[in-house]
């Protein structure tokens, strides 16, 4: 990230109309390839069911979200995005480091990725994720979901 300011937040139900609106933007950039999957009812079923943190960048507001469910020695993120207009400005790296420090030493981290999703498998990389799996055809546009773990 720049040397701009900004700040982790838990996330909660008031945080709901920020999450669909980082959704919404994303979903209407041609490079996604599975279109609005995450709906508001989905993701409120998420805030209230999971946990989330979100990235406060001073003068933008919420540019980047996790949503994950913990489970006893591991954790699922099911949902993470990062407003399009602050891709590439290292706003989800600082964020799922941020994650990632504060995890046991016995836990385990999983996620998923649409294959073609270069940029995200590169940060997931970067941040130690390893493939672990692979499930064919898995997204609606015929893309598999690349399987991931750390830890």
């Amino acid at each position: 990230m720049s040397e701009e300011q900004a700040e982790i937040e838990v996330l909660t139900l008031k945080h709901l109309p920020q999450l669909v609106g980082i959704m919404e933007q994303v979903y209407k950039r041609a490079q996604n390839p599975i279109g609005g999957i995450w709906n508001k009812d989905l993701l409120r079923q998420e805030l209230e069911i999971g946990q989330g943190v979100g990235l406060n960048v001073e003068g933008f507001g919420l540019s980047a979200f996790a949503l994950f469910r913990q489970y006893e020695m591991h954790r699922e993120i099911t949902v993470l995005a990062t407003h399009p207009d602050r891709h590439r400005k290292g706003d989800m790296y600082f964020l799922l480091s941020y994650i990632l420090e504060r995890k046991s030493p016995q836990e385990r981290i999983w996620l998923e990725v649409h294959a073609d999703n270069g940029p995200a498998l590169g940060l997931y990389g970067n941040l130690g994720f390893a493939q672990v799996g692979r499930r064919p055809k898995y997204y609606r546009d015929g893309g598999d979901a690349v399987l991931l773990t750390l830890g």
